[in-house]
């Protein structure tokens, strides 16, 4: 590299700085699932995935086999490996500019559980939760758990760690994905990953894309309801932040009394509540579905149990259940 002079002009060092910086290369990255203790499904192609610069050439090593790929305009890359054999822990590398060693990788059974309240309700929460947290020792089977977010558009990847499964780690993990899994471990005696993505309380329409919901004209009430909480939220908004407000002095008023403060006033539906259709397929689903699974476990029907909407969720399941099929 160059040194400059002391009396060389600040455009002539910004020039020198933009040719460095543009010989640098981005370093491969990785979508939060393709990291440390990922478990990976046994006996059918597995994709691995990530971005890279542009016209890059992407090295995946792993359990015998080396794929090579390119990356695409766009900065994306997939890599396919041929059906894995159960085993583990293993390390796969992948290397492009830079290089990433990937540890504690299993090849077993992979599930999703997803849904709302029950399949939500944790470990700790559970009948005789101590001592089923205490045998909880299984460093052949690991969780990844999504944090809840939602989306108007489908995401690229979600926030969530595998974790070997442990007294510490498993309290906190989905009681009824935890012992399906455990107790497919003890029958198949093979590896299990297991993906917890869930949220209380939610329907199904929140679940399912919006190209599903759109394209069926049966479902179009889902639509038709949010279009209406939509034009309705500027006066629901208004109307909470008054509340708020009123909330707000309240608390003040029982704290200084010495009394029990009131419940807090919920939000109003709207944008970026987890009630928007979609939202939740589209920021807790969507960034799962490049990742090869055995199958996926769900709970959920409470929240469609009203009278507007029971009838109607025989059709609304069937296309969720549809819709995840056709993207795995």
């Amino acid at each position: 590299m160059m040194l400059l002079e002391a009396g060389t002009s600040k455009l002539a060092k910004s020039l020198v700085l933009l040719v460095i910086a543009g010989g640098l290369q981005a370093a491969v990255k990785l979508p939060s699932l393709i990291s440390d203790h990922m478990v990976l499904q046994r006996g059918a192609p597995v994709r691995i995935w990530g971005m890279a610069d542009p016209g890059e050439t992407v090295r995946v090593e792993f359990q015998g086999q080396t794929v090579s790929t390119k990356t695409a305009e766009n900065g994306k890359w997939t890599a396919w490996l041929k059906p894995l054999a159960a085993a583990g822990p293993l390390e796969m590398t992948i290397a492009g500019s830079n290089s990433i060693a990937i540890k504690d990788v299993l090849v077993g059974e992979v599930w999703v559980g997803s849904g709302q309240s029950n399949m939500e309700f944790v470990l700790n929460n559970a009948v005789n939760h101590d001592e089923e947290i205490a045998r909880a020792d299984f460093p052949l089977i690991h969780l990844f758990h999504v944090k809840k977010a939602v989306s108007d558009q489908p995401a690229d990847d979600v926030v969530g760690t595998w974790q070997v499964c442990s007294p510490e780690t498993v309290r906190s993990f989905s009681a009824g994905e935890y012992f399906f899994g455990r107790d497919l471990f003890h029958d198949l005696q093979v590896p299990m990953g297991l993906i917890e993505s869930g949220w209380g309380g939610t329907p199904a329409q929140f679940w399912t894309s919006k190209p599903v919901l759109e394209s069926d004209p049966a479902l179009k009430f889902v639509l038709d309801g949010w279009d209406k909480v939509m034009a309705d939220y500027p006066a629901a908004k208004s109307r909470f932040d008054q509340q708020l407000a009123a909330w707000n002095d309240a608390v003040t008023a029982a704290k200084a009394a010495g009394k029990t403060p009131p419940n807090r006033p919920g939000l109003p539906q709207g944008p970026g509540h987890p009630n928007t259709p979609a939202g939740l397929y589209n920021a807790m689903i969507a960034p799962l579905t490049p990742y090869a699974i055995r199958g996926v476990i769900w709970y959920q029907g409470e929240s469609n149990a009203s009278e507007a909407h029971a009838y109607r969720y025989r059709r609304l399941f069937r296309a969720m259940i549809e819709d995840w099929r056709a993207l795995g």
